[in-house]
């Protein structure tokens, strides 16, 4: 019969939590509190570990772990990364903009935006159309650029062109150095 997760009582949170304080204040490995407070408490040292960061979680976090955008929000962050896309500024450098620098608030923004072109593209047009109607030469983002260098990873294929030539290199590199070595080459 599989074991049953059990909660923690008040008092082995205050346990955990003066074990950690009093780690801290020798100058002491966490992990040393993780694994007294385990065998004190019969449970096993990662789940003491898991525990003590998901309590403090809440106190180190200004905002919440997962807020969904609002319609608002949804609407003023594609207006704003389609106007600056107008003006010829990447999506990365206007959601880091709109964050404020904060990288972690930038790709949160970035990641709606792609899901957005992703998940709803009528959306993404119908938004490009009000732009384009108010006289903005708002750029399809569903058409890459020929002008525009690809960034990022290289198609599935050219990855595997690319291995197979480093292990060919490889090869001959091992040949070479064996035959100057005097050995046969394999």
């Amino acid at each position: 019969m599989k074991d049953v997760t059990r909660g923690w009582t008040d008092e082995e949170d205050a346990a955990l939590m003066k074990a950690a304080f009093a780690a801290r204040e020798k100058h002491l490995p966490l992990k040393i509190a993780f694994d007294e407070i385990a065998s004190a408490l019969h449970r096993r040292p990662n789940s003491v570990r898991n525990h003590y960061y998901t309590q403090l979680k809440p106190v180190e976090r200004a905002e919440p772990a997962f807020r969904p955008f609002s319609d608002e929000e949804t609407d003023r962050l594609l207006r704003t990364v389609l106007l600056a896309q107008a003006n010829g500024q990447s999506v990365r450098a206007c959601t880091l903009e709109m964050a404020g620098g904060d990288t972690r608030r930038m790709l949160r923004y970035q990641n709606k935006y792609r899901a957005l072109l992703k998940a709803q593209p009528e959306k993404v047009s119908a938004m490009r159309k009000e732009l384009s109607a108010q006289g903005y030469a708002v750029p399809d983002p569903f058409v890459r650029d020929p002008n525009t260098p690809h960034v990022g990873r290289p198609p599935k294929a050219a990855h595997e062109l690319e291995h197979s030539i480093r292990a060919l290199l490889d090869t001959l590199c091992r040949n070479l150095i064996a035959l100057t070595q005097g050995e046969t080459a394999g």
